[in-house]
């Protein structure tokens, strides 16, 4: 009797074995199947993506594109604002001194007040164009090494 209960052990043993390589190969299969459902969903995401940014970016130069005609027009509204506040200006110069010559130097020297306001701040704000801080912070870090030496 006892030469028979090794046989079973070793026959169980085998069906276990077998049992557990099966079940291996399932899982396997079960994450294979995942992996290219995983890679579908990816590849589908990157589309949407995809095309969300080419949405986006038609948008956003059709924005830019009603962003610049509309700075024109408020320009242009600038500028006949200004104009027509010189010419107020200049009619009432002239009503009250009935000096053409008065009229126009009070409006030329308003322009050239103006045009000087506008080169100044045009000077300031240009000043702040570029990377100056930028640059001398990289060249420090790239100095780092001489310092030390």
């Amino acid at each position: 009797m006892q030469s028979s209960q090794p046989t079973d052990e070793k026959t169980q043993d085998a069906t276990d074995q077998k049992s557990n390589a099966d079940q291996w190969q399932n899982h396997l299969a079960k994450l294979s199947d995942y992996s290219k459902q995983l890679y579908v969903d990816y590849r589908k995401q990157a589309g949407i993506c995809k095309e969300l940014a080419a949405a986006e970016w038609r948008l956003s130069t059709r924005s830019l594109a009603l962003t610049i005609i509309m700075l024109v027009c408020f320009a242009g509204g600038l500028v006949l604002l200004w104009a027509g506040l010189l010419a107020t200006i200049g009619i009432a110069i002239f009503t009250l001194s009935q000096s053409l010559i008065l009229s126009a130097i009070s409006l030329i020297a308003l322009q050239l007040l103006c045009l000087v306001w506008l080169w100044k701040n045009i000077g300031y704000v240009s000043s702040k164009i570029g990377f100056d801080k930028s640059v001398r912070s990289f060249k420090q870090l790239l100095n780092i090494d001489k310092d030390e030496s």
